[in-house]
């Protein structure tokens, strides 16, 4: 099937440069999406996943890897608001990711230590979007159903959504959000 859209995890920008120029070299990948938002803590407590925008040198050194070897495949980057509400990170990330060349980015509107518990803070959505303004930001948080996602695009400015939790066990809600956006 086509687009073929990998979701990539690293902390070593030479180990993912390296990666990413195998997947691409292979024709593997369409699409290469950067995970800077995972928040479990065996990832978080090597400083990976959602820790890495805590660092915005490390981060600006893999994503500047994985762009300049991925060639012609565009690459996104989905992060989190923040290690927890004292270290947010999300718009650094963003414009760290606009820097170095990725064509998106998606922010899931909590922080790693809230991990799936509570309400998305559209608002941070919002304001990465008036912050990164060169390229799409996705919004990612409480898409339950199609109409959460058309409500997050108006409330937000946001370009578009990234479905996660919301589609288990509601696999028709990609379906339902096709019609939403064909104004059926």
């Amino acid at each position: 099937e086509k687009p073929r859209s990998l979701q990539l995890y690293g902390v070593d920008p030479v180990i993912v440069g390296e990666a990413v120029a195998q997947l691409v070299g292979e024709g593997r990948v369409d699409h290469i999406d950067m995970n800077f938002g995972c928040p479990v803590r065996k990832v978080t407590s090597r400083g990976g996943g959602a820790a890495i925008p805590a660092r915005p040198r490390l981060l600006a050194r893999i994503v500047a890897a994985a762009v300049a070897n991925a060639g012609a495949v565009p690459v996104t980057i989905k992060f989190r608001i923040g290690v927890d509400d004292a270290i947010t990170t999300y718009l650094a990330a963003g414009r760290i990711a606009q820097e170095e060349g990725c064509v998106a980015v998606a922010l899931h509107a909590r922080t790693a230590a809230q991990l799936y518990d509570g309400e998305a803070d559209w608002n941070a959505i919002g304001e990465l979007k008036r912050t990164v303004t060169r390229i799409p930001v996705l919004g990612n948080g409480d898409i339950w159903e199609a109409w959460d996602a058309l409500r997050m695009m108006r409330a937000t400015g946001c370009d578009g959504v990234v479905v996660g939790r919301g589609c288990l066990g509601r696999p028709w809600l990609f379906r339902e959000l096709a019609q939403v956006f064909d104004g059926r």
